[in-house]
């Protein structure tokens, strides 16, 4: 007597693209902050059940991932690519616009503290950074260290800059923001803080453009000095 062989049974039908559910999730976010985000809330933007969802992202980290890569995936990675001398601008040219992404999506900036940055956009980003500082320079393993010291730079100036604001999109126009700061500090006392209030102006500052590019300046400074050095003793690596 021939065995009849059952099919094999076939995973639900997707009635929509990975890109859809990607659409969706930083809608959530932008919404309602990271907090926000579960499969249940995406599932219920996009008019799906739960369970279906987990044809396309099996988890809320899978969530955060996709997030993470969507919005690196809006910076301006070819800015990193260019001239060797040039090597300093490629590394301040994308920062801002790393900076002007992240601020699009305010409540990506906390994402990216927790969700792992292994995927496509994450690795190009790392890449293209690495390739500019060894035109800079540096060994390949000194490059790695002050690859993670910019993007550390970069994300914890913008984190920062968001955690004073409800995360939500747009934000208030920097100026606005800036003199919200200023007006906080009009009570501090020169007597007991003389230091902090000879630099209150600047202090309302600290969330601004001005500073943001002032302090990865000052980090370019430093990495360039340390190049520098390796170029003198022919050493692989600076001190």
């Amino acid at each position: 007597m021939s065995r009849v062989e059952s099919k094999p049974r076939r995973g639900p039908r997707r009635s929509l693209d990975v890109e859809q559910v990607v659409d969706a999730a930083v809608a959530v976010v932008d919404e309602g902050g990271p907090d926000a985000l579960s499969v249940r809330a995406v599932a219920g933007r996009l008019g799906l059940n739960p369970n279906a969802l987990y044809t396309y992202v099996p988890s809320r980290a899978a969530l955060e991932k996709v997030v993470v890569e969507r919005v690196l995936g809006e910076s301006d990675r070819g800015l990193l690519a260019g001239a060797k001398e040039r090597w300093r601008e490629r590394i301040a040219s994308y920062a801002g616009s790393l900076r002007a992404a992240l601020l699009t999506h305010p409540g990506v900036a906390r994402l990216l503290m927790t969700a792992p940055m292994d995927g496509p956009n994450a690795l190009q980003v790392g890449e293209g950074l690495m390739g500019a500082l060894v035109d800079a320079g540096l060994s390949h393993d000194d490059a790695g260290r002050a690859s993670y010291s910019i993007m550390v730079q970069v994300l914890g100036a913008v984190a920062l800059e968001v955690a004073e604001t409800d995360g939500r999109p747009p934000l208030a126009p920097e100026a606005d923001r800036v003199a919200g700061r200023r007006e906080a500090l009009t009570g501090v006392d020169a007597e007991y803080w003389p230091h902090t209030s000879a630099a209150i102006d600047v202090m309302a500052q600290w969330i601004s453009t001005e500073q943001f590019d002032w302090s990865l300046a000052r980090l370019l400074d430093g990495l360039a000095g340390a190049a520098a050095g390796v170029r003198r003793t022919g050493r692989d690596r600076a001190p």
